[in-house]
């Protein structure tokens, strides 16, 4: 249990970085929470004790035998601790050992129940149904998770129309949801209007059937409607239909960090960005790192 907890964040960058990911799979060192920062950097998590062996493996700078210098084609730089490792660190630096350990031993028995970001993958038409289904199970961000109740969260889910596997698995802080529909079955389509679950500009739109009721260029805030699920008819009157659509939102981010380092505040803040990264910046400030992100995110109903 202690040794899943020290894990080091890496930044692994070079042309088609997921080929030195695998390396590092076939090399028998586990990647936590890979994600793709660009199309040529990734951000993933190992652990602590691997970290010497990936270095070694993808040196930044190495040389041959005649002592000429030969760079590696890919470059490899900490982001700093994660999880409860990253507890650990900072207390023994600012406290102590004995604070920093008891520190430790708490972070890590509450990280381990604590539910801090859900990931639903497969039948996105039933996010709104997946979401309902681990409330009524206790399930939500910030809650602790009852792994006794994973077999009946399960049953709750195969019982949507359709639904043929279901998968609900918890990894560190991170509890991932996957369902899958039977191919011989449509997916129950979403009903009403498709409503924003972001904050931001909406910057492209395609509407197959229903009104659109924000243009391109328009400030949207979360829960705002985007697309009336109805078609307005001659008279003015409305004719109910089931919304098709699928709208992309640019985002921004901005926090301030407490933390050692630029790269470490970049790195929480990834944590919150559930988008595509199209720019970003860290400043460090006499109260810590502030973290700016622009992103944009991709939102779809019955499409």
């Amino acid at each position: 249990m202690f040794e899943e907890v020290f894990k080091e964040r890496i930044i692994m960058e070079g042309i088609q970085p997921e080929r030195a990911v695998s390396r590092l799979a076939k090399e028998g060192i586990c990647v936590f929470h890979a994600k793709k920062l660009k199309k040529n950097q990734i951000l993933l998590s190992v652990k602590r004790k691997d970290l010497e062996k990936v270095f070694a493996i993808y040196p930044n700078i190495c040389y041959n035998r005649n002592g000429r210098a030969l760079f590696s084609a890919y470059t490899v730089r900490p982001a700093g601790a994660v999880g409860a490792y990253k507890l650990w660190a900072l207390a023994v630096k600012r406290a102590g050992l004995a604070l920093g350990a008891a520190l430790f031993l708490f972070a890590t028995l509450s990280v381990d129940k604590t539910v801090l970001k859900i990931e639903k993958t497969g039948a996105e038409s039933y996010a709104r149904e997946v979401t309902e289904i681990l409330a009524r199970h206790g399930v939500k961000k910030f809650s602790a998770y009852p792994k006794n109740k994973a077999d009946e969260i399960c049953a709750d889910l195969l019982s949507l129309e359709g639904v043929s596997y279901c998968s609900v698995k918890k990894r560190g802080v991170t509890l991932t949801v996957e369902l899958r529909l039977s191919p011989f079955a449509a997916a129950k389509p979403v009903e009403g209007d498709m409503r924003a679950a972001h904050t931001g500009t909406l910057v492209s739109v395609a509407v197959l059937r229903g009104t659109l009721l924000k243009n391109v260029g328009d400030a949207v805030s979360a829960g705002d409607a985007l697309v009336g699920a109805y078609f307005l008819k001659e008279d003015g009157s409305r004719v109910a239909v089931e919304a098709i659509a699928r709208v992309k939102i640019a985002c921004r981010y901005e926090e301030r960090f407490f933390v050692n380092s630029a790269e470490e505040a970049f790195a929480a803040a990834l944590l919150a960005v559930d988008g595509e990264i199209k720019e970003s910046a860290v400043t460090e400030t006499e109260n810590g790192y502030l973290v700016k992100i622009g992103y944009e995110v991709t939102e779809t109903i019955n499409f």
